[in-house]
């Protein structure tokens, strides 16, 4: 019997008493990785979609965020629970200081008219991937420890900027996942799962 679990759904699976988080679609509405002479890189990650749901609490677990540039490398970011607060609509993180890494700040949430937004903005010398001149292709994963992943990849999009020191893309399509920071391997998974 063949079964498929396409992206959206909402609940975690269990197989052989491992849960196993769903994958949401979370296209990037924005995508902007800077790397300038200065050394002051930053990285701004932004959906907005109205059929995925906040599944998780990373107040309780925290979360994680992981980047891949093809050329430019691949980074995970963790966003420990003690920077997250709960909100009437979901989650917000917060690092002024950015003593836990590179990520400020981050929200994740569904209102009540439906729509669901994911922001993550890093700023730090400490950020690793950098624009590969050019980007090729990239992937995030931002995943609510024992909650959800959520996911955006290369899609029809054509990037508005893609050189050394900038690659900046918006309103793409692609939900496929990239690796998450507690995945076994580097490689990227499809976010429809076929049994």
């Amino acid at each position: 019997m063949r079964k498929t679990i396409a992206l959206g759904i909402a609940a975690a699976f269990v197989s052989g008493g491992i849960a196993i988080a769903a994958q949401q679609g979370a296209a990037a509405k924005k995508l902007l990785v800077k790397s300038p002479p200065s050394g002051n890189k930053k990285i701004v990650y932004l959906s907005k979609n109205t059929t995925a749901t906040v599944v998780g609490n990373p107040v309780a677990d925290g979360a994680t965020f992981t980047i891949s540039l093809t050329a430019g490398g691949t980074q995970c970011v963790s966003l420990p629970s003690s920077g997250w607060t709960a909100t009437p609509v979901g989650f917000k993180y917060k690092d002024a200081g950015l003593v836990n890494g590179p990520v400020k700040v981050a929200l994740i949430k569904k209102t009540p008219s439906g729509n669901f937004l994911l922001k993550v903005i890093a700023k730090s010398g400490a950020i690793t991937v950098a624009p590969g001149n050019p980007t090729a292709t990239y992937g995030t994963n931002f995943a609510i420890n024992s909650g959800d992943e959520y996911c955006a990849s290369t899609g029809s999009a054509v990037p508005t900027k893609n050189d050394a020191k900038t690659f900046l893309v918006k309103n793409d399509t692609g939900n496929l996942c990239t690796t998450s920071c507690s995945s076994p391997s580097g490689a990227f998974v499809d976010a429809s799962l076929t049994f």
